[in-house]
């Protein structure tokens, strides 16, 4: 060891200050490092300094080498070292040379220069502390994780759902209708789960604080909300006409004048009303239960039958209308049908009636006879007579109606009507209802079951005197006590508490405004419509110019018609259930179909039309109950008009305001043109800057129950016009969906019930569950014409001006609900329309298709959602297999 540390002392002292352990022990020190990796550049850079052994294990260390490969540097040196000394010795005193780092020795050249590339980084690094170099590598791993993410987010980053980038309509209207939807649902609910919470969850809490608890209907349902809501605004446009002067006669001071008597009935007592009954028993020859009236045998129930009709307007046994006849011009032709009866439909006198309803029933005729000054005994008596009397009537009716020859929808000459039912005055009373035509023997009239006017003619014929005397006073008294005393009307009242459950009866102005709008329709309406009440201007916007709003809800709901319209097409085409020729038929009928919007603008231009149009009604009376002759009277001469011919204007007029019931929305068949009330286009309920999901879900939905429901009518047509009686469709086929279909899933009571439905009430559900699969299909058609700036087949219009004038090329998103897409919109909003809750503690939905021809909006609720696949798909809810094949 002496000799090789004498042979191998550096020449240079500050070498010594670089051996490893003293660098290891300053190596914290920034100065004395610094001075250090200079010292060693200087000597790294002398040929003619020699390193010794620690130095070189230093730049191997230095160098990054592992452990392992330091050993091995370390022994080859030591080796070198020794076999330097022992060739010294002998080789004859040859004077080793010393390896210096620029020696050309293989082993140790070839590693520093490997080494020397990587060099000032690790230096650098093991500078460091332990920590420091863990936190350094560390971090150098995250930031290449990070790296990684942020290139795979970019490769697979989904796109931006549209309700985030979709701006949201803040006008009115679509604040407007996303409250009306948000009222009643609780959309934190699962549409999948919980329909109807998630769609109706807030109805009944709505609906009892709120004032519409006065309905006492049995079930409040969305229908029964939007009449509240249009008789509510009826009765404060009622309020607002004005006063016409004195002895000036006007259309507003006709109506005035209705309300005004209506609300003013409580001033009538009970000998009041006990007088006028009496006199109208009397118009009609008496009563057999009133002791001075004339024997029965001086009694005749022709005359009575006629009188009755002419002048109050009641049909007993058989019923006259004009309607429109089957054969191509569809002139107006008068129509005989079965008459009517005092409970709401025949299933109440069947063995599975409601039991309370016929209770209530005959209580209702027990005590108007005592209010009469009837006896009890002989009031019991006259209740149960008028009921089975009417269970009778029914029942021929019914085995009629089951009978395998059967005449339907016949025209008959009133001599062959004669013959086939002598017992009916059905020529008399066409006389004193239409005494301005001249009604013969000849005359035709269109026989709606000719087998039901046999059945009770023989009825008559072979009837006591009394049941006939009974059953025809108490068909008159049964139209006159709503408009009585106070005692006479809680009598009606309490039957309809056995009917729709006990709750708290009608306030008088709901009461008046529906009197006023069902007798004096056109009157209301044009009233309404006239150009002062229609000015609404939209606020000019950068995207649409300045529209009028009944101008702009006109040409949204015609761009919607013809898309609804070119679908239900779509959707003939694949009623299998339908013959083929009938199917053409019924395109045919849709293709050639017009649109009209209200009262046309003509006949409002014209000053006295429509005060001529009521100058035939006479409201001068001094009780209200009179206004029942005075309006008769009135609509039978507006009823004989239409079998003379009439000018455009005045078909349009009549096809809208002279059926038993106006809608907002009607068919024609006269005209075959849809009629659309400018009062419902004008409302809440419709408005062209709602989403077109809502609009398509409400007033479209109502449009095509509107069209299919007449789809009968349009089969009944093609088969007078078929030359072929083979070729003729039954209407059966079409007005009897499958039951056993329209019952799975619910449980075994509900379809007993449903077999025992009449055809009426389940063409009505027929008709719903179409109409709503047809809108949600014509709702994607227009949202994809829209979206491609293509026209509506039929529409006739520049769609690209028309769209943007809309503002349907702008797709908004409303408040409260951005993130439903138009499908779910139009799921929540159609699933709205059968909301409903039960008023009175009464089961009403079970007996509801008996007293309305409707089922119950809880099971159509249910129903709707299980055979329109639409419905759960747009929520992504699982979907039932399709098993209604015979719907649209």
């Amino acid at each position: 060891m002496a000799i090789n540390q004498g042979k191998y002392k550096p020449t240079i002292c500050p070498i010594d200050e670089v051996d490893d352990r003293s660098y290891k022990l300053h190596n914290s020190q920034d100065e004395i490092r610094g001075k250090k990796q200079q010292q060693l550049q200087q000597i790294e850079g002398s040929e003619t300094a020699p390193l010794t052994t620690n130095q070189q294990k230093l730049h191997m260390d230095e160098a990054g080498l592992t452990p392992k490969d330091l050993e091995a540097a370390r022994q080859e040196a030591l080796n070198e070292v020794s076999g330097g000394v022992g060739g010294g010795s002998g080789g004859g005193g040859r004077t080793p040379t010393a390896n210096t780092p620029n020696s050309t020795h293989p082993s140790a050249n070839g590693l520093r220069a490997l080494l020397l590339p990587g060099r000032r980084s690790f230096d650098a690094l093991m500078s460091l502390s332990r920590k420091r170099r863990i936190l350094y590598v560390t971090t150098a791993c995250l930031c290449a994780l990070l790296l990684i993410i942020i290139i795979m987010l970019l490769a697979f980053w989904p796109d931006v759902p549209f309700y985030l980038r979709a701006p949201l309509c803040l006008e009115r209207e679509c604040v407007e209708s996303s409250r009306q939807l948000l009222l009643w649902a609780n959309t934190s609910k699962s549409p999948c789960h919980q329909t109807y919470e998630w769609a109706c969850g807030n109805f009944a809490s709505d609906y009892a604080d709120n004032d519409y608890f006065v309905i006492k209907r049995g079930e409040w349902n969305y229908k029964t909300y939007n009449e509240y809501q249009e008789l509510n605004e009826l009765n404060r446009f009622i309020s607002m006409l004005p006063n016409s002067a004195e002895g000036s006669y006007s259309v507003e001071s006709t109506i005035s004048s209705l309300y005004r008597s209506c609300r003013e009935i409580d001033s009538l007592d009970k000998s009041q009303s006990d007088l006028l009954l009496k006199r109208a028993i009397k118009s009609v020859d008496g009563w057999q239960l009133f002791r001075d009236s004339n024997r029965l045998q001086y009694w005749e129930h022709k005359r009575a039958l006629v009188h009755l009709q002419a002048k109050y307007g009641i049909f007993p046994y058989y019923r006259i209308s004009v309607e429109n006849g089957y054969s191509n011009p569809h002139d107006y032709v008068i129509a005989i049908d079965e008459g009517q009866i005092g409970l709401p439909d025949k299933y109440f006198y069947g063995p599975d009636a409601d039991e309370e309803v016929v209770k209530g029933y005959k209580l209702l005729l027990r005590d108007f006879a005592i209010n009469m000054g009837i006896v009890s005994r002989e009031a019991d008596l006259f209740a149960d007579d008028i009921f089975h009397y009417e269970r009778r009537i029914v029942n021929h009716i019914e085995d009629a109606k089951a009978g395998g020859d059967r005449q339907l929808n016949r025209l008959m000459r009133l001599a062959d009507l004669k013959t086939k039912a002598p017992s009916l005055p059905i020529f008399e009373s066409l006389q004193a209802i239409f005494p301005n035509t001249k009604i013969t023997e000849d005359t035709e009239v269109l026989v709606r079951d000719v087998e039901v006017l046999h059945s009770l003619s023989e009825l008559l014929s072979t009837s006591d005197k009394k049941p006939i005397n009974n059953f025809i006073i108490w068909s008159l008294a049964r139209q006159m006590l709503p408009h009585l005393s106070k005692e006479y009307r809680t009598l009606a009242e309490h039957f309809d508490h056995a009917i729709y459950g006990r709750t708290a009866s009608y306030p008088r102005w709901l009461i008046c405004s529906r009197v006023v709008r069902d007798w004096l329709p056109f009157a209301v309406e044009a009233l309404q419509q006239q150009p002062a009440q229609q000015q609404f201007e939209r606020t000019p916007t950068p995207q649409a110019p300045s529209l009028n709003k009944t101008h702009a809800n006109e040409e949204y709901l015609r761009l919607m018609f013809y898309s609804l319209r070119n679908q239900l097409q779509d959707s003939l085409e694949q009623a299998s259930w339908l013959e083929s020729a009938a199917r053409q038929f019924l395109k045919k009928k849709l293709d050639e179909m017009r649109l009209q919007f209200g009262i046309p603008g003509e006949v409002l231009d014209q000053p006295n039309y429509l005060k001529d149009y009521y100058n035939d009604l006479m409201l001068n009376n001094l009780y209200f109950v009179e206004h029942l002759e005075s309006i008769w009277t009135f609509r039978r001469t507006r009823l004989e008009k239409k079998l003379k011919p009439l000018g455009m204007l005045d078909v349009i007029v009549s096809e809208m305001y002279t059926r038993d019931n106006p809608q907002a929305i009607a068919y024609s068949n006269k005209l075959n043109m849809l009629l659309v009330s400018r009062v419902l286009i004008s409302s809440s309920y419709y408005d062209y800057r709602y989403p077109v999901s809502v609009n398509f879900a409400r007033i479209g939905t109502d449009i095509l129950e509107a069209l299919i429901e007449n789809f009968s009518t349009f089969l009944l047509q093609f088969n007078a016009q078929s030359s072929d009686l083979s070729d003729a469709v039954p209407e059966i086929h079409y007005a009897q969906p499958d039951v056993n279909c329209l019952a799975a899933g619910q449980p075994p009571r509900l379809t007993h019930e449903l077999n025992e439905l009449s055809s009426t009430a389940l063409k009505s559900f027929h008709v719903t569950l179409s109409a709503a699969r047809t809108a949600a299909r014509a709702l994607s058609s227009f949202v994809t014409a829209i979206d491609a700036g293509s026209a509506i087949q039929g529409s006739g219009i520049d769609q690209v001006n028309t769209y943007e004038a809309l503002g349907l090329t702008r797709r908004l998103r409303v408040p409260g609900l951005r993130s439903f897409n138009e499908n779910e919109l139009f799921t929540l909003a159609y699933m709205q329309q059968h909301c409903s809750t039960t008023i009175a503690d009464k089961d009403y939905a079970r007996i509801k298709p008996h007293v309305e021809s409707q089922l119950a909006e809880r099971y159509l609720f249910n129903a709707t959602w299980q055979h329109i696949q639409f419905l759960p798909r747009s929520t992504n809810c699982a979907v039932s297999e399709p098993s209604c094949s015979n719907l649209l």
